[in-house]
């Protein structure tokens, strides 16, 4: 089977281990998938969705949690779609969350993106390798054949 090496970049971004997944190395997809988005969500969960993805006050670490792939826009919409609390008004936004909570979200989100780009890289290079299978294992380097 032909590989292509585009196309697995732009799986892996689309859903964190999709790519491996897509080059046959399941296993270590099935770990990358449950790693990233269980730490994007918990990270949304931990701080709010208002806090957490938040172009105007995270710019940077917005960048970093686009690595992400599309569950960051789902979020950034999500969060927009949302009521808020009326100017004059005094209740408490649900779905903001307050110092350090709120910090912390934002750094467990970027940590989600930014290790979907080492997914990403990964990813690309196990295309242009030759194929091999998981489980197989190099030869040490000072072995005789």
């Amino acid at each position: 089977m032909e590989r292509s090496t585009p196309l697995a970049a732009v799986l892996a971004w689309l859903v964190p281990g999709l790519g491996h997944w897509y080059l046959g190395y399941r296993d270590r997809a099935i770990v990358f998938f449950v790693a990233i988005t269980v730490t994007f969500w918990g990270g949304v969960a931990l701080g709010g969705v208002r806090s957490t993805v938040n172009a105007g006050e995270n710019g940077p670490w917005l960048a970093a949690q686009l690595c992400a792939g599309p569950q960051t826009f789902a979020a950034l919409m999500w969060g927009k779609s949302l009521p808020r609390p009326s100017a004059n008004s005094q209740s408490y936004d649900r779905y903001e969350a307050s110092y350090p909570a709120s910090d912390i979200s934002v750094v467990y989100a970027g940590i989600a993106g930014l290790l979907n780009l080492l997914v990403i890289i990964d990813a690309l290079a196990r295309s242009e390798a030759p194929p091999r299978s998981e489980g197989a294992r190099s030869p040490p380097s000072g072995a005789r054949a």
